[in-house]
């Protein structure tokens, strides 16, 4: 089921934050942005998270391959971390600082914020692989944040092959997701897909993502 909201999970998010050592399989809770935002390397060890993308035209786990370029604090000349295709365009970035769009159209991005965009032809794909056994929580919001053009974009919650919830956002529209009691095993993933639809311009989305056990 879908549902849209104009309130940000920031503040929620907030109350769950914790030290980096959440990447142990005693953590409780994983927020993707606090996760991430000192990451000094693509795949820090421990770290739950990583991120692929999806050129197969197939959404399905097997096709999905690590975004191959990755640099830290500094990217594309903003205060950003980011994994990226520049082949495809498809990127991940986490802000330290704000950062103001202003070439058709503008947006803002807030520090802290994890910002994604779908390739020319790939999805853009970020994984939660389960360091625990048991049940878990599903909190997030996906939101499109570029609202002068384009045609919005497609997005996923899925666990394994299995779909949880999918929907798709006009420009400047944002969804909230939530799973309850999800069952995963060590190594089990969990994913969040971004999708073009039919057209990649203008594409740049927000996401806040909460994983509690």
């Amino acid at each position: 089921m879908k549902k849209t909201i104009s309130v940000s999970l920031l503040g929620l998010l907030a109350l769950f934050g914790a030290s980096m050592s959440a990447f142990a399989d005693t953590a409780m809770s994983w927020n993707l942005a606090r996760d991430v935002i000192l990451a000094k390397e693509s795949a820090p060890q421990g770290s739950p998270w990583s991120f692929m993308q999806n050129s197969s035209g197939v959404n399905k786990a097997e096709n999905y391959v690590p975004l191959p370029y990755f640099k830290a604090d500094s990217c594309s000349n903003l205060p950003a971390t980011c994994w990226m295709d520049q082949v495809s365009g498809a990127h991940v970035s986490v802000h330290l600082k704000p950062y103001t769009y202003t070439a058709n159209g503008s947006f803002t991005i807030a520090a802290g914020d994890v910002a994604f965009h779908p390739g020319q032809s790939s999805q853009t794909v970020i994984r939660w692989t389960s360091p625990v056994v048991g049940e878990v929580n599903i909190l997030g919001r996906v939101s499109s944040i570029h609202s002068s053009c384009g045609d919005g974009v497609a997005w996923s919650l899925n666990q394994g092959d299995t779909v949880l919830q999918s929907g798709s956002l006009g420009r400047g529209n944002g969804a909230v997701f939530s799973a309850s009691k999800v069952p995963v095993t060590k190594g089990s993933a969990l994913y969040v897909v971004l999708d073009k639809k039919a057209n990649y311009v203008c594409d740049t989305s927000t996401i806040d993502m909460l994983i509690t056990k």
